[in-house]
C-alpha cells in the first residue's frame, strides 16, 4: 500500500509543530500577571503557580487600612515564618529570604510589582503593624494576611 506523500509530510511535521507552539507559550521575556487581593486580614492570588520568570504582581487593597505586599522565598509553611516580638515577620529570618515588597497601598487603591523568579516556594504576605492608641500592635501578618506561591 502506497501512503500519499502530503499525509507522510503531516504526520512527521505533527510534533514539530508542537514543539514550535511549546516554545512561543513560553516566551521568558513575557511576564505572568498575577492579580492579588490584600484586606483585613487575608492575602488572596488568582493564581497560586507560575511558571518561572518575569512576574507582575497586580495589588489591590480592597481593605479599609492600608496594606503591605512582601515577596519572601522560603520553604517554611506560610504561618511559620520567624517573628518579631510583635507577632510580624522577621525580614530575611532564619530560612527566608525578603526579595521584594511594595511599602504601601493605601484603601482602595493598586499598585504593580515586577520580579523575576526562578523555581522555588513564596509567601506573599502584608507586615504592615498599626499601634493602637493604647500602645497594643496589631500585626498583619500575625492576623493571616499570607499565603503560598509556587514557582515552577
Amino acid at each position: 500500500m502506497k501512503v500519499p506523500s502530503r499525509f507522510l509530510m503531516a504526520v512527521l511535521c505533527l510534533p514539530l509543530i508542537g514543539v514550535l507552539t511549546s516554545v512561543a507559550c513560553n516566551d521568558p521575556d513575557q511576564a505572568s500577571a498575577v492579580n492579588v487581593t490584600l484586606r483585613e486580614f487575608s492575602v488572596t492570588v488568582d493564581q497560586a503557580t507560575v511558571p518561572h520568570g518575569s512576574v507582575t504582581f497586580h495589588v489591590t487593597n480592597a481593605g479599609t487600612v492600608p496594606h503591605e505586599f512582601l515577596v519572601i522565598k522560603t520553604d517554611l509553611a506560610p504561618d511559620a515564618l520567624p517573628k518579631e516580638s510583635n507577632g510580624s515577620y522577621q525580614e530575611n529570618g532564619p530560612g527566608t529570604s525578603l526579595l521584594d515588597e511594595i511599602d504601601e497601598v493605601d484603601p482602595g487603591q493598586s499598585k504593580d510589582l515586577t520580579i523575576s523568579l526562578d523555581n522555588a516556594k513564596y509567601v506573599l504576605i502584608c507586615n504592615m503593624v498599626h499601634v493602637a492608641a493604647d500602645g497594643t500592635q496589631d500585626a498583619h501578618y500575625a492576623r493571616g494576611m499570607r499565603t503560598a506561591f509556587r514557582v515552577d
